[in-house]
């Protein structure tokens, strides 16, 4: 390995990078042909997430017009804010020798065979020298400014040969597919967990399990969900014993929630479970950790782009609060999140727009996050908004007249007990995601214009925790 590593070295300090122009090394909006009518696959603006290799969504249209592409296209935004935003993706969605279209404000860039490898272009779109360039060039009326293409065309960038290219975009892709494995991995978590709170809390999946093995009767209304049960047959998998003796096997009516509810569950409103924004002490001109709407999510719980500021007011929180949008649209785009990046004893703040939930005796974090997730409470909340049109808010009231069948508090410690591991992985995952990020945009620069160079690369990626898998695999590539 050691004398690999030497001769790597070698041939890369003595390969030459160029100094070219961009045209020269990129094919910009290169030519194709779509015919008017046709139903292809479409890419919105609206579907990149910033700065992320993947494009997650497309939807199937009829072509009227827009930029097209393919496979190991580079699609970029051209407009403001887009641009500045970080909208810019790799094509990778299409079947062999397919063609695609999207918004006409993307910026189309293609390899050149021989000269320019596709990878390597993505990572070089994202480079700050590169995009400042495209900004600066941006011409237009307020809020409608564009990217003056030969502008960029002619920019010139030194530039390495292709096979230092290609492992310079290996080691910055390996990098990116661990934060996307990790971000697929919590996707699971949140699935798993929401599908156990759904099948123990709102569709009573245990209860009826046990009644039908008991043999009592299953209300009428329940009739169909015990059908579905009972065609699931040897899938249905059982709770273990000591969880499930945890449920009775029979149901009682509910006057409060007029519905079937299992027997001797207590029937409820939410602010009696839930602490609707507590009190928490911190005082003017602190510097503290400040979370801002757009940190939330639309889905999953990971609060990102925690900074610290002075406070000077805004909601207050401490660590395992969950925060929930109570504005319109973000309550109905699905902003919420979970207070996992303080310590204990620590107060952070955000905008005066979240509603700050806290768990009381046997009800917990896990639970109030499942919650908060689910469709039925969410659509109750969204219709107690009250407001001016743009600016309509969630009322408090809504949460003491949102009911809930609970169970005793040795059920909801067994929940929270099964699920927590979950929360807590996802919390793992998150930290790590944001440590293999920075690691990401501190070398990506450095690689792309030369400053350091792939040697140093693997050194760095040695000498972190947990990459080792990385390195090696940027190793085993430059052997090809």
């Amino acid at each position: 390995m050691l004398k690999f590593v030497k001769t790597w070295r070698c041939w890369v300090m003595g390969s030459e990078w160029k100094e070219i122009s961009l045209q020269t090394f990129i094919n910009f909006n290169p030519k194709e042909s779509i015919p008017k009518g046709m139903l292809k696959k479409k890419v919105s603006m609206d579907a990149l997430i910033p700065f992320n290799k993947k494009i997650p969504s497309y939807s199937n249209e009829r072509y009227y017009g827009g930029a097209k592409f393919r496979n190991g296209d580079v699609i970029m935004a051209r407009i403001t804010p887009s641009l500045e935003n970080g909208k810019t993706a790799l094509v990778n969605i299409f079947e062999k020798d397919e063609t695609g279209f999207g918004s006409t404000e993307f910026i189309v860039l293609r390899a050149k065979e021989g000269v320019s490898n596709k990878d390597f272009i993505f990572y070089l779109s994202t480079y700050r020298l590169f995009r400042n360039i495209a900004i600066h060039s941006m011409t237009g009326s307020s809020g409608r400014q564009r990217v003056q293409l030969d502008v960029l065309k002619r920019s010139i960038f030194k530039l390495p040969p292709l096979p230092e290219q290609k492992v310079i975009a290996h080691i910055l892709g390996t990098l990116d597919e661990k934060i996307e494995l990790n971000r697929r991995m919590n996707a699971t978590l949140e699935q798993m967990a929401q599908a156990m709170f759904k099948s123990w809390f709102v569709d009573f999946d245990p209860v009826i399990d046990k009644a039908l093995a008991a043999g009592n009767s299953i209300p009428e209304p329940l009739q169909n969900r015990a059908e579905k049960r009972k065609a699931l047959g040897d899938k249905r998998k059982p709770l273990p014993e000591d969880i499930q003796k945890l449920f009775p096997d029979a149901f009682e009516f509910s006057e409060e929630l007029d519905k079937w509810v299992p027997k001797g569950w207590e029937v409820k409103p939410v602010d009696k479970m839930i602490q609707i924004n507590p009190r928490v002490t911190l005082r003017k001109e602190t510097i503290a950790p400040f979370v801002d709407m757009k940190a939330l999510p639309t889905s999953g719980y990971s609060v990102s782009n925690v900074i610290s500021k002075e406070y000077k007011g805004g909601a207050k929180f401490e660590k395992d609060d969950v925060l929930l949008a109570r504005i319109t649209p973000c309550l109905e785009n699905g902003k919420a999140g979970v207070v996992d990046f303080l310590n204990e004893g620590e107060v952070g703040f955000g905008s005066t727009e979240f509603i700050i939930l806290r768990g009381k005796e046997a009800v917990k974090t896990p639970f109030i996050a499942c919650l908060i997730r689910d469709s039925k409470f969410r659509k109750h909340a969204t219709q107690s908004m009250v407001g001016s049109s743009g600016r309509q808010r969630v009322q408090n009231a809504c949460f003491s007249s949102y009911y809930l069948a609970t169970p005793d508090d040795v059920l909801l410690n067994n929940f929270d007990r099964l699920i927590s591991s979950n929360f807590k992985t996802i919390t793992q995952n998150k930290e790590e995601i944001n440590t293999i990020t920075n690691l990401r945009d501190t070398l990506l620069p450095k690689l792309i214009s030369g400053e350091i160079r792939i040697p140093e690369a693997h050194y760095i990626l040695r000498t972190e925790a947990n990459l080792n898998m990385a390195a090696e695999e940027a190793i085993t590539f430059t052997r090809k």
